[in-house]
């Protein structure tokens, strides 16, 4: 039977309407940008909360982030058009490219690493080089890059280990200037983000883009003043981690990579090459391809990547099998954005699986005057409406569709509860309680537990 995901879209995007304003305030994120791309299209944008705390200017799904390692798919991507052009092949060594790369280890055997094992993270050498630029922003330059290859470069002996690095990438953005004859920055620049037409993306920060970029924020410290961080270049790191982007921008980009969707930056065969598994990263389930990381919600399979920057939180996901994107973008270093991402897509799942949402025989009437955000001494509920029911979650769950009570109608304002838990309200009521001349629910009586509304 096929699935109606583009209901199940519809009824999510309720859920985040209604989920998202609450869930940023339970877990401190200053500010979240949300999008939904189905079929190519974004059907859904809308930001939550505050791009800058201090100034009160509300987040907006134009507003721009530091994407961090999102940055390493657009550097497969060029390495992928590179190849497609006869000017590198993926299994090249790295030396080919970089003589000096061999020059500078200083004993340690770096021959025969190649461009498809730092891409996939099997190169086996170390994760950032040697200067803390995470702690105090100072990221090196190319002289800086030379200087940090010595005998501890490589950690692991090659295709042993899956072993993350940003200093691998920062060696392909290299191996991209020497194929190209023109700097990785210039390189993306010409061929993935004019070719998108993605008018607010750069694959480094500089003044210029202050203006739209939230500011970044670090974890929130009971009685401490939040402060701000700092933008910064990363100069050589910029295929790990530089890029900055926006949901219209990174939408456009996910319908490119589609491999349902047309030829616009690579070909079909380099999309497959990219988005299947090359090595398992350990954990159950979840693997590595060329600069995407593979792993799955449920038995769905899904491509993307996170990043994580000083002040972001990013995710960029994709179900390749029902052409469905989900992206979260977050200005702080320490929120559940991940988590978000993957409790969107559980929400399209179960409303796409469910076999029905329709009660038999009962219908809600001005469904809109109960949907809302209620408040009881024992936390908050969260219902919305699907079909001819209504789903009860808390705000603070990662994943509200798939961790919610069903509520069905009963007669007039008046619903059963079907429960998770069996230490729950399970097959007693919720009543609706209207106040004279009130236009929604003021109350709700869940069981023998009374709940006021929020917002009127």
């Amino acid at each position: 039977m096929k699935k109606d995901f583009s209901k199940a879209i519809k009824y999510t995007t309720k859920v985040l309407d209604a989920w998202l304003p609450y869930k940023i305030l339970c877990d401190r994120i200053p500010g979240l940008s949300v999008g939904i791309i189905h079929n190519g299209k974004l059907v859904y944008r809308e930001g939550f909360g505050y791009a800058d705390i201090e100034s009160k200017i509300p987040m907006s799904p134009k507003t721009c982030f530091r994407i961090a390692s999102i940055s390493k798919t657009f550097t497969a991507i060029a390495i992928m058009q590179l190849i497609e052009r006869g000017r590198i092949k993926l299994d090249d060594r790295v030396e080919k490219y970089l003589p000096w790369f061999k020059v500078q280890a200083r004993g340690a055997d770096l021959s025969g690493i190649t461009i498809r094992q730092l891409l996939s993270h099997t190169a086996g050498v170390f994760r950032d080089g040697v200067t803390a630029h995470w702690e105090n922003d100072k990221f090196p330059d190319l002289a800086g890059l030379k200087k940090s290859i010595s005998e501890k470069t490589a950690v692991f002996k090659n295709l042993t280990h899956f072993k993350y690095s940003n200093f691998g990438f920062a060696l392909l953005g290299e191996i991209i200037k020497k194929a190209s004859g023109v700097s990785y920055n210039e390189y993306v620049a010409e061929h993935i983000i004019k070719k998108l037409k993605m008018e607010r993306t750069a694959p480094d920060f500089n003044k210029k883009h202050e203006k739209w970029l939230a500011k970044g924020y670090p974890q929130s410290i009971p009685n401490k003043k939040r402060t701000v961080f700092i933008h910064s270049e990363v100069r050589a790191y910029a295929p790990a981690t530089g890029f900055l982007s926006n949901v219209p921008d990174l939408a456009k980009y996910l319908a490119a990579i589609s491999p349902k969707g047309p030829r616009v930056l690579i070909g079909r065969d380099s999309k497959k090459e990219l988005l299947k598994p090359h090595w398992s990263i350990g954990e159950k389930g979840t693997s590595y391809g060329l600069g995407f990381l593979i792993y799955k919600i449920g038995k769905r399979k899904i491509v993307g990547h996170g990043g994580g920057f000083a002040g972001f939180i990013t995710k960029i996901s994709f179900d390749v099998e029902n052409d469905i994107g989900v992206i979260t973008l977050t200005n702080t270093n320490n929120s559940p954005c991940d988590s978000i991402n993957t409790g969107i897509f559980e929400s399209i799942y179960k409303f796409a699986d469910r076999k029905s949402t329709h009660a038999k025989g009962e219908r809600i009437t001005q469904q809109e005057k109960l949907e809302g955000a209620y408040r009881s001494r024992w936390g908050d509920t969260i219902i919305v409406g699907a079909d001819n029911n209504l789903i009860a979650f808390d705000p603070k769950e990662n994943s509200p569709v798939k961790e919610s009570d069903l509520l069905k109608p009963k007669g007039k304002n008046k619903f059963l509860m079907q429960t998770r838990s069996n230490f729950d309200y399970q097959g007693e009521f919720a009543t609706f309680i209207f106040e004279r001349e009130s236009k929604k629910a003021t109350k709700v009586i869940l069981g023998t537990n009374p709940a006021k509304r929020l917002e009127k």
